[in-house]
């Protein structure tokens, strides 16, 4: 069957045809990793058991919906994040309880979800609602658009930045919760988290442009400066700039301090 969507100004969905956005996302699509998902699942109301679905990314006329919920959800939901033992490879992904292979990151997330079962579109979801507090799969409501234009989070981006570098942490390495990239360093770990959720909290002190990763940020400052830092001594990691060489050195101390 295929169902045909509008979507308003904002990006949230509008099915055509009289279906419901509850059925929409039942009859979704899990998307196989975070590069191939174009709609997002998240939480309105914990309260009352709602959430919205918006599309985050170009669908094509006639391409299909590919959902997953959001890191707030998949937070709260419980969602397995991947480490180093499930990844053996591009597209080799590898459940160890049972040693189940599969070729994409979600599917086997979706495996371990539901108990080492072959992955189940609406078992997933019912799972997900029923972690959320709903008795029943038709005991929570999924808005097309908001029924209100304010939303406040439960977290922001900072916020999800760091519960997602704490859960990554694993022997020997940090793991990227959402695509399962391994880092050495925990910092590595947290710039790299921001391609994915897209938080920017570097600023150029000239122009104010953000920015989330420093040698980024460094490389538009040298801009401005004509290749040079203006005399100063600039951090590679957090784009700081310090007077002198020794300072500099003492604030490297600090920085490799705290990501042990």
């Amino acid at each position: 069957m295929q169902v045909y969507m509008e979507t308003d100004a904002e990006g949230f969905i509008l099915p055509v045809g009289g279906l419901s956005a509850a059925k929409l996302v039942v009859g979704a699509r899990l998307a196989p990793d975070v590069h191939a998902r174009n709609a997002v699942l998240s939480v309105v109301s914990r309260e009352n058991l709602s959430l919205q679905i918006r599309i985050e990314a170009d669908i094509p006329p006639h391409h299909e919906l590919l959902l997953w919920p959001d890191e707030q959800l998949s937070a709260i939901a419980a969602v397995p994040f991947l480490t180093p033992k499930n990844i053996f490879g591009k597209n080799e992904y590898v459940c160890h309880e049972c040693n189940s292979q599969y070729e994409h990151p979600n599917l086997l997330k979706v495996h371990l979800l539901l108990g080492c079962s072959s992955p189940d579109t609406a078992r997933f979801w019912r799972t997900i609602t029923k972690r959320l507090g709903a008795p029943s799969q038709s005991a929570f409501t999924v808005y097309s658009r908001l029924p209100s234009p304010t939303i406040i989070p439960a977290l922001g981006p900072a916020e999800l930045e760091a519960i997602a570098a704490e859960w990554g942490r694993s022997r020997g390495a940090h793991v990227c919760v959402y695509c399962g990239k391994a880092y050495s360093r925990k910092y590595g770990l947290k710039i790299h988290i921001r391609t994915h959720t897209g938080y920017r909290p570097l600023r150029c002190r000239y122009c104010a442009r953000a920015f989330g990763d420093p040698s980024n940020l460094n490389k538009h400052v040298r801009l401005h400066t004509g290749g040079s830092a203006g005399g100063a001594h600039v951090c590679p990691a957090c784009g700081r700039a310090l007077a002198r060489r020794r300072d500099l050195e003492r604030h490297l101390r600090a920085h490799a301090a705290a990501d042990r």
